[in-house]
């Protein structure tokens, strides 16, 4: 049998072993909405880092990253902003996770349409958020899709490989919901760093024997092409200071309220898990972007030298091309690692919202209706197949390089919702109407500097939607007037919990004990 033969057959098993480990929650999650979501808010700290830092680095990492290093030079590192992104998800996250213990939340529209007590910001926010986890998961599949060509030499058409991913991620979802995503992410954190540590030391030592690294570095500094790699701006000459800031923005801020980190805000077993991530969040982001920098940056253009044209699949290329079949497998498994922990925790977090923010909320809660907590979890699946029915037609269309499908639409996008999530939980003085005027105004401007004009002064659409968008929540909000008990149940009860170190409900003040109803928000 040939190396593409057993390749192939290595996928399939593994594949099977993903669907089988699914299944193998599906009664437990069954039962609620909370479990199916939430895996019951009992995630431990180590396996909510691997969940995290997995879901953030994706087939973008892996795949998108290295071949934007190549095509930009090493200025494009400045995506990873892994210590800002780190912080920023322990200090916001662990708010909202007193409020979903509170409130039971589990979305990130459940917060912000009962924070900002409007039902129509809540189907605003569900709207964009819905609708721009679309393309990023379609960036998955495509990756996987055109590794599994690549790896593969051909045996495995596109269209097959990316249905085969397009089966497994949505029955690994169905059959166990956010408890089967958790546990198999932590797996697949482990195999992802291996994998890049492995193909690093590899290339190395097979490539490059005399001088390891320093002789890589020598032979790309043979040719122009490849020397302008390990500058800055790069070898295109258009990678500047506001591009770097974009970049941050882009790859740290914004990564916050993604749909399905700011989820996993809500999952944590218990306030130790914070101070665990406090740490050991950007701790992972650097150590495993470190050896995919290294691979992008100095191996990959040391051995395929300037002017390589395929740059999206120059990782494939390098396991496939420059490495035995093993190194080939476990890299293409390693993709699947990142893609489909990405794709599976976005498809979830549009399930949660499309099912619990508009479905129940408007044809069951809004009407005093009670449902069945098992229909809410029927309905959730049925929306995955569709949802991965509309990847699909993403993934045929292929409109862009792979980092585009992150980096020009689904995260400035997402990130229209970070001025009201951390004014929400900070300022008091953050209004509905502050809310409206800021997010409605960021929407505008991304669209607008990323279809129609470009963005001036050479920062991008994030940037100038994330300015507008919060100079305009400011403004208004300071005309405008936040309820009292808006304030009192989402600022200072929040505050008088942290500032008290408690535990969720273990000390009710006397004059908030009447907002400590839990009866779910805007009841």
């Amino acid at each position: 049998m040939s190396a593409s033969m057993w390749i192939v057959t290595g996928i399939l098993i593994y594949a099977g072993f993903m669907i089988i480990q699914g299944f193998s929650s599906f009664k437990e999650t069954s039962k609620s909405s909370e479990a199916f979501f939430t895996a019951d808010r009992g995630v431990n700290p180590f396996v909510l880092l691997a969940t995290t830092a997995i879901s953030v680095f994706s087939a973008l990492a892996f795949y998108g990253v290295p071949a934007a290093i190549y095509r930009e030079g090493i200025g494009y590192f400045s995506n990873t902003g892994g210590m800002i992104a780190g912080l920023l998800f322990v200090i916001i996250g662990y708010r909202l996770w007193i409020l979903g213990k509170e409130y039971g939340f589990m979305t990130p529209v459940d917060y912000l349409r009962s924070r900002y007590n409007s039902e129509v910001y809540g189907l605003l926010v569900a709207a964009v958020l819905i609708l721009f986890i679309v393309p990023y998961v379609a960036m998955q599949l495509i990756a996987i899709g055109d590794a599994m060509v690549v790896t593969t030499k051909g045996l495995v058409p596109y269209l097959l490989a990316v249905a085969l991913a397009t089966i497994v991620v949505s029955l690994h979802i169905i059959g166990g919901g956010m408890k089967s995503v958790a546990w198999l992410d932590t797996f697949h954190f482990i195999l992802g760093a291996g994998t890049l540590i492995t193909l690093s030391v590899f290339l190395t030592i097979t490539y490059f024997p005399e001088g390891g690294l320093a002789q890589a570095v020598d032979t790309m500094m043979q040719h122009p092409e490849t020397a302008a790699i390990l500058s800055h701006p790069g070898p295109n000459g258009t990678f500047n200071w506001q591009g770097t800031l974009s970049n941050v923005l882009t790859g740290a801020v914004a990564t916050v309220v993604w749909p399905h980190i700011f989820m996993r805000t809500y999952i944590a077993a218990n306030k130790d898990t914070f101070r665990f991530m406090s740490w050991s969040l950007p701790v992972a982001y650097v150590f495993v972007y470190f050896f995919i920098v290294l691979i992008g940056g100095i191996i990959a253009p040391a051995i395929v030298g300037p002017g390589f044209e395929d740059t999206d699949n120059i990782i494939s290329i390098l396991s496939t091309e420059y490495a035995p079949p093993f190194i080939s497998f476990i890299s293409l498994l390693c993709l699947f690692a990142f893609g489909v922990s990405t794709a599976d925790s976005m498809l979830l977090s549009a399930s949660a919202i499309g099912s619990r923010d508009v479905y129940v909320r408007h044809a069951y809660e809004l009407k005093g209706k009670s449902v069945d907590p098992k229909r809410v979890v029927h309905f959730g699946r049925i929306l995955l197949v569709i949802l991965m029915i509309m990847t699909l037609i993403v993934v045929a269309m292929r409109p862009a390089y792979i980092v585009d499908y992150a980096y020009k639409l689904s995260s400035p996008f997402f990130a229209q919702i970070l001025p009201a999530t951390v004014f929400g939980l900070f300022w008091k003085r953050g209004t509905k109407e502050g809310a409206f005027a800021g997010t409605i105004l960021g929407l505008v401007v991304t669209t607008i500097f990323t279809f129609f004009v470009t963005p001036p002064l050479g920062f991008s659409a994030l940037v100038w939607a994330l300015v507008a968008n919060t100079v305009a929540y400011v403004v208004v909000s300071l005309m405008t007037k936040a309820p009292e008990d808006v304030i009192n149940k989402y600022i200072v009860r929040v505050d008088s919990i942290i500032n008290s170190g408690t535990e969720i409900n273990s000390a009710v003040d006397a004059t908030l004990s009447s907002l400590n109803e839990r009866k779910g928000p805007n009841k």
